[in-house]
């Protein structure tokens, strides 16, 4: 989809291409594929950059059905995506297909759309559940930041954040070969005067910040970052497309970020790889100790003291999906209910767990695991 939007704005083949290649090649887009929410973000990030393909392409006012059924697509698979409303229009400005006049009617247009959702998406019956991080991250000014960072960061270079942020797998000397290598392409690219000339740019950079804005005032991780990638590729084929770099020059300058960006993604896939393992030999343990099927269990987890990091570095306490790897231990054949709680490495952890054990047992749960980083222990 980013290739064809490229390709219907006129740019050249090489700008195109550069630009589909750092699309599928960012760590952005491993950070999406290996989290638990990969669906729901890849489709809702398809239908957004969907909207604006169709909005280019389609010329009269079927365009605008096009575009809204588009954005409600994007955001029933995930709430931000409703941002896709007015990103179409600030797109379309950018390289002079639509006028002033028709960006302030279709930016209208855009909100109108957003609204309805909004009053659609608030009507219809629903369970609020407040997430507790999420919620001391909107008034955190170092989340914010953190955030900001993450987002930028994982856009536009190429660094092996997990040996910088996680302290067990820290190596700043892989951290500053791979910015390094990526450095090259980006500040030749973005220090190029040409590409401030006219509006294009700002409106390109409003559009890649609007799009990640729901996430920006919220939560912003590397799942989210791969929001607003689309824009990002469409940015980078206009920065190639103004480049006078010569075409060996470039070629040298991309060689450099495609090795340095293997190494961050082989890296991170060997990490989320590793720190899975445990799960299936916790999983089998359960499933022995268990001895024979049972309807309802309980799992109790000691929290890991192990470091998280994003779905690359994840401790044993969360490898088995809060108990619910035992279904796929069992070839989906029990138990039927899982229920989990998960409490805090104290000297007390074992009493506290045990205690909860019995409670659960008597009130009819069948089976109670408890689980202490690879320890497993099954009270029936």
């Amino acid at each position: 989809m980013v290739y064809l939007i490229i390709q219907k704005l006129g740019f050249k083949p090489i700008s195109r291409n550069i630009a589909t290649i750092f699309f599928y090649i960012s760590p952005c887009v491993l950070g999406n594929i290996l989290s638990c929410d990969a669906t729901n973000q890849s489709f809702a990030h398809f239908f957004g950059i969907l909207s604006v393909y169709l909005y280019l392409s389609i010329n009269n006012k079927y365009k605008y059905i096009a575009w809204t059924i588009c954005v409600y697509l994007s955001a029933a698979f995930k709430d931000n995506g409703i941002a896709w409303a007015i990103i179409p229009p600030i797109v379309s400005f950018a390289f002079l297909k639509i006028e002033k006049e028709t960006l302030r009617k279709d930016l209208m247009i855009g909100l109108t759309i957003a609204i309805i959702y909004g009053v659609i998406r608030l009507t219809i019956p629903h369970n609020l559940f407040i997430n507790a991080s999420y919620a001391d991250d909107v008034v955190s000014l170092h989340s914010r930041i953190k955030g900001f960072v993450t987002w930028i960061g994982y856009t536009w270079f190429s660094a092996d954040y997990i040996c910088i942020v996680h302290q067990p797998s820290r190596n700043l000397l892989v951290a500053t070969l791979t910015l390094f290598l990526s450095l090259p392409l980006m500040i030749t690219l973005w220090k190029n005067k040409n590409i401030w000339q006219g509006k294009t740019i700002f409106c390109l950079l409003a559009a890649f910040t609007l799009v990640v804005s729901p996430n920006l005032l919220i939560s912003m991780t590397i799942m989210n970052a791969y929001g607003s990638l689309g824009i990002a590729a469409i940015i980078m084929g206009y920065l190639i497309e103004k480049s006078q770099l010569s075409k060996k020059k470039l070629s040298t300058l991309l060689y450099l970020y495609m090795l340095s960006v293997a190494i961050v993604d082989i890296h991170h896939w060997y990490n989320a790889w590793q720190t899975s393992l445990p799960e299936k030999s916790i999983s089998q343990a359960i499933v022995q100790k268990t001895e024979k099927p049972v309807d309802k269990a309980y799992c109790i987890l000691i929290k890991d003291d192990y470091p998280k990091y994003s779905s690359f570095c994840v401790p044993k306490d969360e490898t088995i999906g809060w108990g619910r790897s035992i279904w796929h231990a069992t070839g989906y054949k029990w138990p039927q209910y899982v229920n989990d709680t998960t409490i805090d490495r104290t000297h007390k952890a074992k009493e506290i767990a045990y205690s909860i054990a019995n409670h659960k047992i008597k009130h009819g749960y069948k089976a109670v695991w408890i689980v202490n980083k690879e320890e497993v222990t099954v009270i029936k």
